[in-house]
């Protein structure tokens, strides 16, 4: 099996403060992602819940915006790695944000 790409809270941070674009799927349902996600002037976010990725086409459903940088984030990190391999799969170079939200809280 492949090792899924990864990266932690503090490089994504690094990324960010960097200047670097990124393109953030954030695969939590709605009411988890009304709670805060991550935002910057050089971040894209979408709200694809998990579900619905798995239902839909991928590279439709980022069609409107940057796929060279994705980062996909959850809550915990386990749901955000099953999207992380759907994208993955689609042709889309996408990184698994270790420990999701509860770790990005934490940098």
């Amino acid at each position: 099996m492949m090792q899924l790409p990864t990266t932690t809270p503090t490089e994504l941070k690094n990324e960010i403060e960097a200047g670097e674009q990124v393109t953030v799927v954030d695969v939590r349902q709605p009411h988890e992602f009304q709670r805060g996600t991550i935002e910057a002037p050089n971040v894209e976010t979408l709200n694809i819940p998990l579900g619905q990725l798995q239902a839909g086409q991928p590279q439709n459903l980022l069609s409107d915006v940057p796929t060279d940088n994705v980062v996909a984030i959850c809550a915990s990190g386990s749901r955000s790695g099953m999207a992380t391999q759907i994208l993955n799969q689609a042709g889309i170079d996408a990184k698994n944000l270790q420990s999701g939200m509860m770790g990005w809280s934490r940098v």
